[in-house]
């Protein structure tokens, strides 16, 4: 098992890792009747999506894709070999992202992270976070959390990289792999 590349926004200009999501509607390869097979082990669910925040909406500007054969056209951009990667490039795109819910998004490296190479990071791992509001791809509030999740930087540290004392080793490695707002923020729902 090995980190995973997470999806990305672009919110005030700087690129964020997506840590976390409650709600719906963010791209889905199977509404568009995509397959994809693994990138590799930084990536076993076969896509990765950056998400850009424009005007207070947020779109789907770019697309990694696992595939064999090429995929059809998505937004009527025809995607890009990348033989480097073995994957598909969908670039330029601008699909609505129907999304409602919460994203929790973070960047950056703070000193005191400690080491975990499982699984998506959770948001405390970062040095800056946000929490972003959004219904029907609008955002509607953006929540700086950063100094909230140093504060459980440091309390969780040592425990959080893993398994709890009497916690099957399985239901960690299942916990590090999800985007569930309790692995990520813990104490907040």
């Amino acid at each position: 098992m090995t980190a995973q590349q997470p999806d990305e926004v672009v919110f005030g200009g700087h690129r964020f890792a997506v840590t976390a999501v409650d709600g719906v509607g963010l791209f889905d390869p199977a509404g568009y009747g995509l397959e994809p097979r693994p990138l590799g082990t930084h990536c076993y669910r076969g896509y990765i999506c950056r998400y850009t925040v424009t005007e207070g909406r947020t779109v789907l500007e770019d697309l990694r894709l696992g595939a064999d054969d090429e995929p059809p056209r998505l937004d009527g951009v025809r995607p890009r070999r990348d033989d480097d990667h073995l994957e598909w490039c969908y670039e330029g795109l601008d699909l609505p992202a129907a999304f409602t819910g919460r994203l929790l998004i973070g960047r950056g490296d703070p000193d005191d992270r400690p080491y975990l190479n499982m699984g998506f990071w959770p948001a405390w791992m970062y040095q800056e976070v946000h929490e972003l509001t959004v219904r029907d791809g609008a955002v509607l509030a953006a929540v700086d959390c950063s100094s909230e999740l140093a504060a459980v930087r440091a309390n969780h540290a040592e425990t959080a990289t893993r398994p709890a004392p009497g916690e099957p080793t399985r239901d960690w490695i299942s916990r590090t792999f999800s985007l569930s707002y309790s692995y990520s923020r813990p104490g907040r729902s």
